[in-house]
């Protein structure tokens, strides 16, 4: 009776266990799919923000405490209609539950009462909502007519009039999301170039309708450069974000040169550079435990690399920085939990020689400018005026 008992248990506890591994293999097969998925195909229509109601009194506005509206320094604010308008405020003070900003720039009327979208990337619209004057534009690629919006040279500095900087937005991101930075861009005398590139939201699609992480994309970017040679420009400085960073930086493997006109720079905010290290910390980020994001990320290349032929080694920056040539200017905020920011430390370690690197105290991920806007810019304008200028002189 004892044998059998003895047998009964053993069979129970090999049951369990094979339940359990089968159990741990669905939630990581379940795990790699979504996150191959959001990996391979992530687009949005509509720039991050909340929708809230606001209260205004004199030259303070006064918002719903949230995770956008109590973020670390400025916010953009735009009345839904038939309200016209958008404020710049500046960074916040909790008073209750409400978070109270001040208005730094306002145009149009943003009126008390009014339920806004609010958000720190500051702006949803075109250029048009800063006052800027812009063409729409598209570039001509293989896949078909990629969108951009074209902002002609200012004048401000005639000498850097045959320039033009080529910003790239990221992983299911939106040309919007850079507009925080067109000011100072515009202050340096260069034109802009304001890209989309294949699978992004407006933009065509490829044959699988698969993001490659920079790799293809970065062929759309070198169209662009043709497209600023064509429209009367002699150089150009690359300018990305997240896996637009990835993307400029794919630009300058040896396979894209020679370019159209001279590159003279890159500059890089929050950029993707290794690929893997970032699908394991979103593991993480989410709250998986270490042992299991291991198993989920490794399993979701293997996936990506299925569906899409995706080769991480071409988009790993960080194995590439070897080859660099370029001057390139980087921020990176210590609270980025998109991107971590080890990622732009190593970077800037492998090339103190090329690289001026900025690592902002407490922003999160693209939010470097918003911790201090006027030093951001400086840097920005600082870094483009010198490449130029090294080429002027």
């Amino acid at each position: 009776m004892t044998r059998l008992t003895d047998r009964l248990r053993s069979v129970r506890k090999r049951r369990a266990l094979a339940w359990a591994a089968l159990g741990y293999a669905a939630l990581v097969f379940a795990g790699a799919l979504f996150g191959a998925d959001i990996t391979l195909r992530s687009k949005t229509r509509w720039v991050k923000g909340v929708f809230v109601p606001v209260g205004r009194r004199g030259n303070d506005i006064y918002l719903p405490a949230g995770s956008e509206t109590l973020s670390r320094g400025v916010v953009g604010v735009v009345p839904l209609l038939p309200n016209r308008g958008h404020a710049v405020l500046g960074g916040g003070k909790l008073t209750g539950t409400l978070v109270k900003r001040p208005v730094l720039q306002e145009r149009g009327v943003l009126p008390n009462g009014a339920l806004a979208w609010v958000s720190t990337f500051v702006y949803n619209g075109t250029p048009a909502q800063l006052g800027v004057a812009f063409e729409d534009t598209a570039v001509s690629t293989p896949l078909g007519e990629m969108p951009a919006w074209h902002i002609p040279p200012t004048g401000e500095v005639p000498e850097h009039s045959d320039a033009l900087v080529i910003v790239v937005h990221g992983h299911g991101g939106q040309r919007a999301q850079a507009l925080r930075m067109l000011p100072a861009l515009q202050r340096t005398g260069v034109g802009s170039l304001f890209v989309t590139f294949r699978n992004a939201h407006g933009a065509p699609r490829s044959a699988n309708g698969y993001l490659t992480l920079g790799d293809q994309e970065a062929e759309d970017i070198c169209a662009a450069l043709t497209w600023a040679k064509e429209h009367g420009y002699q150089r150009a400085v690359l300018y990305g974000f997240s896996m637009g960073g990835n993307v400029v930086l794919s630009v300058l493997r040896e396979k894209h040169q020679p370019f159209p006109l001279p590159v003279l720079g890159v500059a890089l905010d929050c950029p993707v550079l290794d690929w893997r290290a970032t699908i394991l910390s979103q593991g993480t980020r989410f709250g998986l435990p270490k042992f299991l994001a291991r198993h989920v990320a490794a399993f979701t290349q293997y996936v990506v690399t299925r569906r899409s032929g995706q080769d991480f080694d071409t988009v790993d920056q960080l194995r590439a920085a070897p080859k660099f040539t370029l001057p390139m200017i980087l921020w990176h905020g210590t609270r980025d939990r998109t991107i971590p920011v080890s990622q732009a430390d190593a970077l800037a370690a492998a090339r103190p020689d090329l690289i001026e690197y900025h690592r902002v105290e407490g922003a999160k991920h693209i939010r470097c400018w918003n911790i201090d806007p006027a030093k951001y810019d400086a840097q920005l304008e600082g870094f483009v005026g010198r490449v130029l200028e090294k080429v002027d002189v």
